[in-house]
């Protein structure tokens, strides 16, 4: 495995959110060929686009340990205790880390332990995305975790989120008008910040 692999996961990640992003600011800015939306409507789409976006994270970040791990196994040998000759490709790799139990790498801050056991220092990538980035990330996924469950809890938790810098809001919106707001200004910040994290991440390729 070399680093093509990598790279080509962050292209392939970054054109996808592009293309989403493109697509979104042709909803809101009604489109003369397109049907004009009701605001409700372009509402509902930002909604499955952010919960799009989100899927599409998780799976560049199980496809990014993967490859990582691959460039220098010698970290999850030690943490799985696996025989030293043991030749390690793609497949085994994935079955090795996902297969023994469910993980879910989207809170960054919450699975660097984990980077750091399987994922050698050299090839870490992980380690250069700033707090901002994280935190925009943490800040998606509330948002996405409240349109995914709308319980109270979610609510609470996304309420919380709005009333802190950079929003300072009052009232609780609803992620659609939130996402909305100023022509989708929200909504592009959010998902600009998962392709900045991967081209962070990219510059540190060697």
């Amino acid at each position: 495995m070399n680093t093509r692999s990598v790279m080509k996961n962050h292209h392939t990640f970054e054109k996808t959110i592009e293309h989403i992003i493109r697509y979104a600011q042709e909803i809101m800015a009604d489109v003369p060929y397109q049907k004009v939306l009701a605001s409700k409507e372009k509402e509902m789409l930002l909604e499955s686009l952010l919960l799009r976006a989100c899927a599409l994270w998780e799976s560049f970040i199980e496809r990014e340990i993967i490859f990582l791990t691959s460039l220098d196994p010698s970290q999850l040998i030690k943490k799985f205790c696996l025989p030293v000759k043991r030749g390690l490709n793609i497949k085994l790799i994935r079955a090795i880390i996902f297969s023994d139990s469910f993980r879910d790498f989207h809170d960054l801050d919450r699975s660097m332990t984990f980077f750091r056991e399987v994922i050698s220092s050299r090839f870490n990538l992980f380690r250069e995305i700033t707090g901002d980035q994280k935190s925009k990330i943490v800040f998606a996924y509330k948002i996405r975790n409240y349109l995914a469950h709308y319980s109270e809890f979610s609510k609470m938790i996304l309420f919380n989120a709005y009333k802190k810098p950079p929003y300072k809001y009052k009232m609780f919106l609803e992620p659609g008008k939130f996402l909305l707001k100023q022509k989708g200004v929200n909504f592009e910040r959010l998902l600009n910040n998962f392709k900045i994290v991967s081209i962070q991440m990219r510059r540190f390729i060697k």
